[in-house]
């Protein structure tokens, strides 16, 4: 009886850890994301100086951005490539997409080639914010200052 009970207590165990094994969580950054704002960070002190909302009627609010479980990238943005202007028509783009979580970069290639590396500044659940530009000087004091591109998940 005693081995019995011991039988099923480790296959109890084992079941259990396969279970949690099959259930690994996405990483945050899977899902649909809209700019919401940007923000520029004095690469001097560190201090924020310049905070714009987009404006509801901006293409850059239109715009979304999906990240997908198996490495692919769309986006749609709502620009003619041809002429600049705002509308209201869609343009799509895709390419794959790696994001390195400890590093916290995510690396978009097309065609096997990558197009741009960008550096993830803050990360959760509802928010993302991605170190879009490093290397103006916003404020003209001598130092590069960041622009940071903050979206919001859907």
């Amino acid at each position: 009886m005693k081995k019995f009970i011991l039988f099923a207590l480790a296959s109890f165990v084992i079941i259990s850890c396969r279970k949690d094994d099959d259930e690994k969580e996405e990483p945050m950054i899977v899902g649909m994301w809209k700019t919401t704002d940007y923000i520029v960070i004095s690469g001097k002190d560190g201090s924020l100086f310049v905070s714009n909302s987009i404006p509801a009627t901006d293409c850059i609010l239109k715009s979304n951005y999906i990240y997908k479980s198996n490495g692919k990238f769309i986006a749609e943005y709502f620009v003619n490539p041809q002429t600049g202007q705002c509308g209201n028509v869609g343009f799509r783009q895709e390419m794959d997409y790696y994001y390195n979580e400890p590093e916290r970069k995510i690396t978009f290639k097309n065609d096997g080639l990558t197009q741009d590396v960008f550096n993830i500044y803050s990360l959760s659940k509802a928010e993302m914010q991605i170190l879009a530009y490093d290397k103006a000087d916003y404020d003209a004091d001598g130092t590069p200052d960041k622009l940071i591109k903050i979206y919001a998940k859907q």
